[in-house]
Parts: structure tokens; C-alpha cells; sequence
């Protein structure tokens, strides 16, 4: 166990260590913050004059918490879309390609020990944005930052689990480039369905969406209510179904390269 933990544990390092050492990644963390400054400063001046027009202190607290779900929420989707989709389909299409992947399995590491450290690494380097995305839309205003993180974290688990498939599953960079275009595309889906309520409808359904619901109670302050468990129930069959699917193929999809 504790042998494995070590594997585990260098394996991390290692990842983490390609991960910053590689200019495509390294664009692909600073890319969520870049959005989030640039979005602070793009609705600087929507949110004073909303303010302004405001009528009562309820209004203003509205207009507050609709730009605030706005801006954290679709930095958030950004922030999953982003790092998982690069950190995990190409750096494992990456590591097939200069046959790493096939050198550590020869060398006594497990395949559930290496996409349990992408996955870890993964997690934590979308915390760590997540966490600057947070201060540089909210500010000074940290209660939120706890729900904002745990949420992220849920919302990324099922991508991480369909993004190591989708990896095992890429022959190498060029094909991983098509494979992550569905991931983006569902971790940003909450966004667009912003739009329009006919899309919001289905876009609920994806992992993001449900976390993207459940930021909505939370910043209402409604998120430990009856009314979360249908998103709630929503990430949890997500990750549910990509557990599953990891499981029945990840052997077979590394086994063939």
C-alpha cells in the first residue's frame, strides 16, 4: 500500500511537472485567469450603472448576485473545460506518443496508478485556478469561495473520468485535439445556455450544468435545500456512468497501445 501510494505520489509530481514544463498547458491554466481579469474589467462599469438604476437595496443585491453567478460560474466552466481537456486528453495522447505511457508500464507502475495521478493532478491544478479566477472576480468577498471550490471539484470529477478514456483511447496530439473538443464543449455548455431557455434546459443535464445550478442556490443562499438534489443527482450519475466506463475500458484501451 504504501509502496503504490509512493508510485502514486512521484507520478504526481512527475505530471505536474509536464504539465507547467508544456507551453500548450501552461496557456491553457493562465487562460481562465486572463478571461476573468478581462471580464472584471468588461462589466466594471455594467455593474455600477445596473447599480444606479436599481431601485431598492433588494434590486441592487440582485443585480449583484446575477453578475456575480455570471462571471464566477462561467470561469468556473472555463477553468474545468480548459485544464481537463488539455491536462488529461493530450497529456496522456502526449505520453503514448513518446511511448512513456508504454515505458511506465514496463517499469512496475500500474495502469490504475497513472490515471489516478493525471486525475489528482488534474483536480488539484483546476482547484488552484479556480481559486485565482475566484479572488480576481470576487475580491475581498471570500463566503463564497468554499461552496465556488467544492462545486468545481464535483463538477470536473465525471469530465476527468470520460477525458482519461478519451485519452487511452486517442492514437496520438492530432487525434486528441478532436477527442477534447467534447469536453470543452460540455463544460462551457452552461454558458451558452445562458442564452436561451430552451437550451438551458438540456444544458442542465451536462455535469456542468449541474454544478452551474447549484452555484445559482448557492449564491441565493439556497443551496443546502430540496431544490439541489435534482442537480445534485445530476452530477452523481455523470460520475457514476464515467466511473463505469472508465472501469470496462481503460485496461483494454492501454493494453492495445
Amino acid at each position: 500500500m504504501n509502496a503504490g501510494m509512493r508510485k502514486v505520489g512521484i507520478l504526481c509530481t512527475k505530471d505536474l511537472v509536464d504539465m507547467l514544463k508544456n507551453p500548450s498547458m501552461l496557456c491553457c491554466l493562465l487562460f481562465p485567469i486572463g478571461f476573468s481579469v478581462l471580464f472584471r474589467f468588461l462589466t466594471a462599469d455594467m455593474r455600477a450603472e445596473a447599480l444606479t438604476l436599481a431601485a431598492s437595496d433588494a434590486a441592487r443585491q440582485q443585480v449583484v448576485d446575477t453578475i456575480s453567478t455570471l462571471l464566477l460560474a462561467s470561469s468556473l466552466c472555463m477553468a474545468i473545460g480548459m485544464i481537463v481537456s488539455m491536462a488529461v486528453v493530450y497529456g496522456i495522447a502526449e505520453e503514448k506518443e513518446k511511448h512513456t505511457l508504454r515505458t511506465l508500464m514496463l517499469s512496475n507502475v500500474s495502469a490504475t496508478q497513472i490515471a489516478l495521478s493525471r486525475a489528482l493532478v488534474t483536480l488539484g491544478v483546476v482547484l488552484v485556478v479556480s481559486i485565482v479566477c475566484y479572488l480576481v472576480l470576487a475580491g475581498g468577498d471570500f463566503g463564497l469561495l468554499p461552496a465556488y471550490l467544492a462545486l468545481g471539484l464535483l463538477g470536473a470529477v465525471p469530465l476527468v473520468l470520460v477525458s482519461l478514456v478519451l485519452g487511452l483511447a486517442a492514437r496520438d496530439q492530432m487525434t486528441a485535439g478532436l477527442y477534447s473538443m467534447p469536453i470543452v464543449l460540455v463544460a462551457l455548455a452552461p454558458v451558452f445556455g445562458m442564452q436561451n431557455e430552451a437550451i438551458e434546459g438540456v444544458v442542465q443535464l451536462a455535469p456542468t450544468g449541474g454544478m452551474f445550478s447549484l452555484f445559482e442556490l448557492a449564491v441565493s443562499g439556497e443551496l443546502f435545500t430540496a431544490q439541489a438534489l435534482a442537480p445534485l443527482a445530476i452530477i452523481v450519475a455523470w460520475t457514476v456512468g464515467g466511473a463505469v466506463v472508465f472501469s470496462m475500458l481503460y485496461k483494454k484501451l492501454a493494453q492495445d497501445n
